[in-house]
C-alpha cells in the first residue's frame, strides 16, 4: 500500500508475486526439492508474470456471488417452494428474515432473547433506532454472506413480509426487505404467490388475520402494495409450482442462478424450517381446496381490490380458473 492510500496498479502487483514465485523456486531448490520439481530452471520470470496478470484478470472478471432473497405472503406456499430450493446443491436457507419486524414482541412482557441482539435492544432500558437496527443487519448478514462463500455456498433468506404488510392498522411507510440489504451487494429475487380465495381462507383458518379491518378486500389492497413493492421483481405462481414442479423449478432456478438438480422433489421433507405450518408429507401435488373458499363467494364479488389482483396475478375468481 503506498503512503497516499491508493492501491499499486495490477501490473505491479503482478511483478511483485512472480518474484515471490520465484524465490520459493529457490527455496525449493535449496531444500533439495529440485529433483522432485523437474523442468523449474525452465520457466522464465517472464511466464510466471503472465500467469500472475492473468489470475489477476480472472479475478477482476468473475460475476460476484449473489444473495438470492424469496418474498411472498404468508398460506400461499412459500414453506413448500423454500424447501424445495433448499433441497438444491450447496444452498443455505434462512427462513422468515426481517429486521425490522416486531411482531414477535409483546407489548409490557420482554420475551428471551439471549442470541438475538436486534431484540435485546429493542427491549432494552433505553430503547434503540430503526438506522441501528440496520446497520446491525448490514453487518451480519454481510458475515453470513461472506461465510457461506467461503464454504461454497449459496445464500438464499426467505423474507417475513407479513410482518411489513399484514400487521397493524396500515402497511407501515418502510423499506421493503429488498431495500435492507446492504448497498453493493449483488441480488437475485424472486416472488412467489398464490390465489388470495386460498391463501385468505387458511390465514383466517390459522388466526393470522393480524391486520384491520381484516377483510377479503383489505387482504387483496395490501396484496397489491406487496406486489407494487416489489415490481421489478418476477413472480411465479404456486399453482404452477405444483402442478409442474420439475419445470418451474427450473424456472426458479434461472431467475436466482442456483444449480438445478432434479432429486430436490426426494429431498425436500427431510428439511425443518420456521413457518412450516401447511401441508405435510414428501409428495408435490394440488391439494383440494378448503370448504372456506366456497363461502367466500359474496365478499369476493362485491371486492374491487380483489378483482383488480386475480386479473393481476392471472388469476380466474374460483382457484382453479386460472389463466395459463
Amino acid at each position: 500500500m503506498s503512503s497516499s492510500g491508493a492501491s499499486p496498479p495490477d501490473d505491479q502487483v503482478a511483478a511483485k508475486l512472480a518474484d515471490a514465485l520465484q524465490d520459493a523456486v529457490q527455496l525449493m531448490r535449496d531444500a533439495a526439492y529440485a529433483p522432485l520439481l523437474p523442468g523449474l530452471d525452465d520457466v522464465p520470470k517472464a511466464s510466471l508474470l503472465q500467469q500472475c496478470l492473468d489470475l489477476c484478470e480472472q479475478h477482476r472478471s468473475r460475476r460476484p456471488e449473489p444473495v438470492r432473497t424469496l418474498h411472498h405472503f404468508a398460506c400461499t406456499g412459500g414453506t413448500l417452494i423454500s424447501k424445495c430450493l433448499a433441497a438444491l446443491p450447496n444452498v443455505q436457507l434462512l427462513s422468515e428474515v426481517d429486521p425490522l419486524s416486531v411482531t414477535h414482541l409483546k407489548p409490557g412482557r420482554p420475551s428471551f432473547a439471549p442470541t438475538d441482539m436486534a431484540t435485546l435492544l429493542r427491549q432494552s432500558t433505553r430503547g434503540t433506532r430503526q438506522d441501528l437496527l440496520i446497520e446491525l443487519f448490514h453487518r451480519q448478514i454481510s458475515l453470513v454472506h461472506e461465510d457461506a462463500l467461503l464454504q461454497g455456498q449459496r445464500l438464499l433468506i426467505r423474507d417475513h413480509a407479513h410482518s411489513h404488510f399484514c400487521k397493524g392498522p396500515d402497511v407501515p411507510q418502510r423499506p421493503n426487505f429488498r431495500a435492507l440489504l446492504p448497498g453493493g451487494m449483488t441480488v437475485r429475487s424472486v416472488v412467489t404467490v398464490r390465489h388470495p380465495l386460498e391463501s385468505f381462507a387458511a390465514l383466517a383458518k390459522n388466526g393470522w388475520i393480524h391486520f384491520e379491518p381484516g377483510t377479503l378486500d383489505d387482504y387483496c389492497r395490501r396484496y397489491m402494495l406487496f406486489l407494487d413493492s416489489y415490481a421489478d421483481v418476477p413472480v411465479v405462481r404456486y399453482e404452477d409450482f405444483v402442478r409442474h414442479p420439475e419445470s418451474t423449478m427450473q424456472q426458479l432456478c434461472e431467475i436466482l442462478d442456483l444449480r438445478y438438480e432434479a432429486q430436490f422433489t426426494d429431498l425436500f421433507s427431510v428439511f425443518q424450517i420456521s413457518g412450516d405450518s401447511g401441508r405435510t408429507g414428501g409428495v408435490i401435488s394440488p391439494r383440494t381446496s378448503r370448504p372456506e373458499v366456497g363461502r367466500l363467494g359474496s365478499e369476493a364479488q362485491a371486492s374491487q381490490c380483489f378483482l383488480q389482483l386475480v386479473a393481476r396475478l392471472g388469476y380466474g375468481l374460483a382457484p382453479l380458473d386460472m389463466a395459463c
